[in-house]
């Protein structure tokens, strides 16, 4: 498996997870994936170590690979080049179809020049074996571009397990970051543009500052452009009159995530974006915790899969506003939604995954001979 391995990086903690139980099906070996190494005989010495296995499973996002379109094209081509084995990728972003060329300077005719937009768009999963998506909607915008449908198999992120905590560790949290005694509702995650903050801060505003509860963001920037993001958030937070309210940790190690979690009464889970699947939220659903999500395509499926979450409309602060207030209002509300997602991550283990994750192999194989 050619994966990231560094803290603070979602991906790295899925296959965290995934690893061990795959172990159970295959003698698996991990390549670590350095992001935006762009030295080509770096990307050499690890397609030869991938080559010594039967099947190279690579876990795929678009910052990995480059920079630009150009840079992630000519990393990739050559990657996939070097790479002999049948090759499984997971394609962690799936993004709507992109211009057939692109507009611009230099760069953008060079990259024209190398084919970028095809390999953005349908060579980087067309010329795998299999591709692993995590929604529906994924599969199905690879399919509208020619990807072959009996090569890409949806395959819902695992479910990691439910960490014990100690209620004496939940209090030293509260204390440490000043969560007082109001009810917390909370972020978790990297503080990045895909989360709607400012949706979170307008449907506080609407509960009434004296009802308001405590906004806990359990995270912070995961990089330098991310600064930005924190800023807005605590400049929103202070032109809504909740700036004592809201509360950010920073990055949240991952021996603390599940004392964080239950720092919660209610988790948020405001996403932006349809191209990606939250991994935080899997590992909120793992910890049993009531989750409030975004309607998003991605998020949709998933609560038909395990009727598991509170959605609300995507833009709307105002049905944000009712569902959390109701759920800090009713405790009995709260603890069908926590048992609902406790049933969900059972039923959505991370061993059902490493078995359809080992087929997925076995298929590989067979479609390569």
């Amino acid at each position: 498996m050619y994966t990231t391995a560094r803290e603070r990086c979602g991906i790295a903690d899925y296959s965290a997870v995934l690893m061990p139980a795959l172990r159970d099906h295959v003698d698996l070996a991990t390549v670590v994936l350095r992001p935006n190494r762009l030295n080509p005989w770096a990307l050499v010495t690890d397609a030869r170590r991938l080559n010594r296995a039967d099947v190279a499973h690579v876990q795929h996002t678009y910052s990995f690979f480059g920079v630009d379109q150009l840079t992630y094209t000519l990393a990739w081509r050559f990657l996939r080049t070097a790479i002999r084995v049948p090759l499984v990728v997971t394609a962690h972003t799936v993004r709507p179809p992109g211009p057939a060329r692109y507009d611009g300077g230099l760069g953008s005719a060079l990259a024209n020049a190398v084919g970028a937009p095809a390999w953005h768009d349908v060579e980087t999963f067309g010329r795998a074996e299999a591709v692993i998506v995590h929604a529906a909607l994924h599969r199905e915008r690879l399919l509208a571009r020619g990807v072959a449908a009996d090569r890409c198999v949806v395959v819902p992120p695992p479910m990691p397990p439910h960490v014990r905590v100690d209620a004496a560790a939940v209090k030293a949290f509260r204390e440490r970051h000043g969560l007082g005694t109001r009810p917390v509702v909370g972020v978790f995650g990297f503080v990045e543009r895909a989360k709607r903050f400012a949706l979170v801060l307008d449907a506080l505003a609407e509960l009434g500052h004296g009802a308001a509860p405590t906004l806990l963001v359990a995270g912070g920037p995961r990089l330098p452009e991310h600064d930005a993001v924190l800023a807005e958030l605590r400049a929103d937070a202070a032109r809504a009159g909740l700036a004592e309210r809201l509360v950010v940790t920073g990055y949240v190690p991952p021996a603390e995530v599940a004392v964080a979690l239950e720092a919660m009464d209610i988790v948020i889970v405001p996403y932006a974006t349809e191209d990606s699947v939250s991994y935080s939220l899997h590992v909120a659903l793992a910890q049993g915790r009531p989750v409030v999500a975004t309607a998003v395509a991605t998020l949709r499926e998933l609560d038909e899969r395990g009727h598991c979450l509170a959605l609300v409309q995507p833009d709307d602060a105002r049905d944000l506003a009712k569902t959390l207030g109701g759920l800090l209002d009713d405790a009995a509300a709260r603890r069908r939604l926590a048992e609902a997602a406790r049933t969900h991550a059972t039923a959505q283990s991370v061993q059902s995954t490493a078995r359809r994750t080992a087929d997925i192999y076995a298929h590989a194989r067979e479609r390569a001979r």
